[in-house]
């Protein structure tokens, strides 16, 4: 206690408590982690996009940074009187320190952090074992000036998508004629990343890409969502984003079948039972009159393209925001049916350490399973999706919620949907050698890529 924590001056990022638990922590980290000499010269390159954070942050009145470099989002949300849990609307959130729900295959390791329980009793999605949606008051709980609306007065609907360049939070906020006071973009992140995964890290879709005569169909598969399940209404975005586009939304996670699970005659989480849309939205005419049905898939807590809702009904992209695809083991599946199908995937990270990490172990996953998948008789031009050579790039994501979220110990930029990196796309965006294109991989080459999966563990992933 009293002492001034030192920061490592290398990369800039790392705080240690004394001199000698820097000296510990540099060759060997905590609970068999690597030590601070593997991360360090790639966390000064991290740190380069901390101005990047904070100006996206400053451009905001309530855009505090704390002398740690950290934003104190529930300060701003107690001063708009939206800070709680059960009857906050939108913005209902279990508190706590753990940022995701605990998931049964992924055991807790030990931790010296300081950890603040949830509200006892809160689950995520409880207003859908109402009857009763939220409308824009009910649901944002702010000033009407501050609220970006989706029921418009006449002449008050934004313009139309394909008429504007949408390409940050500042665009976005002039496009919906709100200022910036408003606190809306701790919400919008959301959908707001949704769209910038569909439109501009996978190309599936986009404000210019549709019109009144040639309308897009988009069925789009939305995994592990936990806290959006408060705020479903605010997906309605991405229908006056892409006009002339009708978007079929599924959701997938432990916590979509947990709330479905509990659903009682004539609540709205009883529609998933019966395989109808949960919510749905028309925009305006002119907006494009683009459709958005949202859909809860609580039979199962994974996603499996196998279940029989599911045959048949390949969808045009899967995200999965602050994914953690090495945290649980439920994304290993994902990872795999996606590179064989060659369905577009991609996901948000809170951080680009962790994004990197995680592209790098992709291929660890791929080799782990081939031997169990070659065995089992995979055709020959699965096993080449599977295989092929592939990009997972890895970008700064301009929709981010504002602010850098409270790490204690670690400097490095970490936000809610801080970073993208897309996982599969479509054979256009991919790495593609013509010599070999669409022809399964040569016996000598698998049999060298069984040999090496005895090289890769996947211990350390988790």
């Amino acid at each position: 206690m009293g002492r001034k924590p030192l920061i490592c001056s290398g990369c800039r990022s790392a705080v240690f408590c004394s001199k000698n638990c820097h000296t510990a922590n540099w060759k060997a980290g905590r609970f068999g982690a690597q030590g601070h000499k593997f991360f360090c010269a790639k966390n000064k390159v991290h740190m380069e996009k901390v101005p990047h954070v904070q100006a996206l942050l400053k451009q905001f009145p309530w855009g505090r940074i704390e002398t740690d470099g950290t934003f104190a989002e529930p300060i701003v949300r107690a001063y708009h009187k939206v800070l709680g849990a059960e009857g906050f609307g939108y913005w209902s959130i279990p508190g706590g320190s753990n940022p995701h729900l605990q998931q049964p295959s992924n055991t807790s390791g030990p931790s010296g952090a300081l950890r603040v329980d949830d509200t006892k009793g809160f689950e995520h999605g409880y207003m859908l074992l109402s009857n009763k949606l939220l409308t824009d008051e009910t649901g944002w709980k702010l000033e009407k000036r501050l609220i970006p609306r989706l029921v418009f007065e006449l002449g008050t609907e934004p313009e139309l998508a394909s008429n504007v360049d949408i390409v940050d939070w500042d665009s976005w906020y002039k496009w919906r004629n709100i200022p910036k006071e408003s606190p809306a973009a701790l919400l919008l992140h959301y959908p707001l990343t949704v769209y910038q995964l569909l439109v501009n890290v996978l190309q599936v879709a986009g404000p210019k890409r549709s019109s009144s005569e040639n309308r897009q169909a988009l069925n789009v598969h939305y995994i592990g969502a936990e806290v959006e399940l408060n705020m479903l209404p605010l997906f309605s975005e991405l229908a006056l984003l892409l006009p002339h586009t009708d978007i079929k939304m599924t959701f997938f996670g432990i916590a979509v079948h947990s709330i479905v699970s509990k659903a009682k005659k004539n609540s709205i989480a009883m529609k998933a039972k019966q395989n109808e849309p949960v919510y749905t939205y028309t925009s305006p005419a002119s907006c494009g009159a683009s459709t958005l049905s949202l859909f809860l898939h609580g039979d199962h807590e994974n996603w499996d393209p196998r279940l029989p809702l599911l045959v048949g009904s390949k969808p045009d992209a899967i995200v999965g925001l602050n994914a953690g695809l090495t945290s649980y083991p439920a994304w290993q599946f994902v990872i795999l049916c996606c590179h064989t199908d060659n369905t577009p995937f991609a996901v948000s990270e809170y951080a680009e350490q962790s994004a990197e990490l995680q592209r790098d172990a992709i291929p660890q996953i791929i080799a782990h399973a081939l031997p169990r998948l070659h065995s089992a008789g995979m055709p020959g031009s699965e096993i080449y999706n599977l295989t092929r050579p592939r990009e997972y790039p890895i970008a700064f994501n301009p929709f981010q919620r504002p602010g850098q979220r409270n790490l204690g110990s670690v400097r490095l930029p970490n936000v809610p949907n801080g970073f993208t990196m897309r996982v599969v796309g479509g054979d256009e965006q991919e790495i593609i050698h013509p010599a070999s294109a669409g022809v399964p991989v040569p016996v000598p080459d698998m049999s060298e890529l069984l040999q090496k999966t005895e090289q890769f563990s996947l211990n350390r992933l988790d």
